[in-house]
């Protein structure tokens, strides 16, 4: 019995991350990134701590995101704080997430559509380790984000 178990996680170790975006996605989602939420949350993905050197600076940003980003302070897309508060969570939810906030008159973000939103996810996936494959990620991607980065 215990020869089986061990047999089962063997086999669970050994199977591939669930490739659930197209490389397509995640290129047109780089784009549209550096267009949008690159703004406030840093072409790197890294967020923002109010350190000297953040770029695109904070000053050239239109003035209602300036109000936004009061201390200097964005969150993270990418590495442990990021995956600590989404990593346990679907990829689907992920969409619905950026979704919510490219959908707030408060950011004003020209042609935010579901096709744009789910390709910004896609990069974002990418850039946390996840691989792009044949299926296209869509708002229903039930995957665990986590799952997709082994």
């Amino acid at each position: 019995m215990l020869t089986g178990a061990l047999l089962s996680l063997s086999l669970q170790a050994e199977q591939p991350a669930p490739r659930v975006f197209t490389a397509a996605q995640a290129e047109a989602g780089k784009l549209a990134y550096e267009r949008t939420c690159g703004q406030c949350h840093t072409f790197t993905l890294t967020g923002r701590k109010g350190d000297p050197g953040e770029t695109p600076p904070v000053s050239t940003l239109p003035e209602h995101y300036q109000k936004f980003i009061v201390r200097g302070v964005v969150a993270p897309f990418i590495g442990p704080v990021f995956l600590e508060r989404w990593g346990g969570k679907s990829a689907g939810r992920l969409v619905q997430r950026f979704d919510d906030t490219a959908q707030d008159p408060y950011f004003k973000f020209e042609s935010m559509n579901d096709e744009v939103v789910v390709n910004i996810t896609a990069y974002v996936l990418q850039r946390n380790g996840a691989k792009p494959g044949d299926v296209p990620l869509t708002r229903q991607t039930r995957d665990i984000v986590n799952d997709l980065l082994r």
